[in-house]
């Protein structure tokens, strides 16, 4: 009997390890912004009435700050492109999560608008 329930408890704790190890890992929740301050539209590009969408890719670290930050697509503006990359450092995130709940690193990509008021 001793021996059955020995063998039993291996067995069990193998399975219960081996999901522990696996299971949890696995990214259920991607990243999501949490807060976002207003971008201030650069003074020159309002001036020389520049529009336009910067795509950025963005590392959201598992503390939620953002890491590095990449121009993905310009928007045609040098001026609208760095502005877009700087604010975006400011940038809030809820980290992405794994099963287990635990925060983890990912890269999001954000597009950021400007677009002048008439």
């Amino acid at each position: 009997m001793k021996k059955q329930f020995r063998v039993f408890f291996l067995f069990l704790l193998a399975v219960v390890l081996t999901a522990c190890v696996t299971g949890p890992d696995e990214v259920v929740r991607p990243a999501s912004q949490a807060e976002s301050p207003r971008l201030a539209y650069p003074a020159r590009a309002r001036r020389l009435m520049e529009e336009g969408v910067v795509r950025v890719r963005v590392e959201v670290l598992a503390s939620g700050n953002a890491g590095e930050v990449r121009l993905r697509q310009s928007s045609g503006s040098a001026t609208l492109d760095t502005a877009a990359v700087e604010g975006v450092k400011k940038f809030k995130f809820n980290p992405a999560r794994t099963r287990s709940g635990r925060a983890v690193s990912s890269w999001v990509e954000l597009p950021i608008k400007y677009v002048l008021a008439d």
